[in-house]
């Protein structure tokens, strides 16, 4: 895959690498797309993953989340039903923004 541009790819990406590479689960928030409460993990940044993807897809990976990490929220993944979804710093977890792709 050479490049990320919408939620849909990076969806296909996280599948397609088995990310988030850590077994983290955060607990007490619900996915908005199925209701699961313990399947929820966030994305590592492309810094922790350099020994675990390739180079040229940590540089697609990269590239996408210089473009649309947001300093007040950070990406995560369902791994229940699959889908991204986005945590504020309040502590929510929402589908991402519209202009995340």
């Amino acid at each position: 895959m050479s490049s990320i541009e919408t939620m849909e790819d990076l969806r296909q990406f996280v599948m397609e690498h088995g990310l988030p590479a850590t077994e983290m689960t955060l607990f007490g928030v619900k996915c908005p797309y199925c209701g699961k409460s313990d399947q929820i993990k966030k994305l590592e940044s492309p810094d922790d993953l350099t020994d675990v993807i390739e180079t040229d897809a940590l540089a697609a990976y990269s590239s996408f989340f210089k473009k649309k990490q947001q300093p007040e929220s950070s990406i995560g993944v369902c791994w229940f039903c699959r889908n991204c979804v986005s945590f504020t710093n309040a502590g929510r977890v929402m589908p991402p923004p519209e202009d995340f792709g």
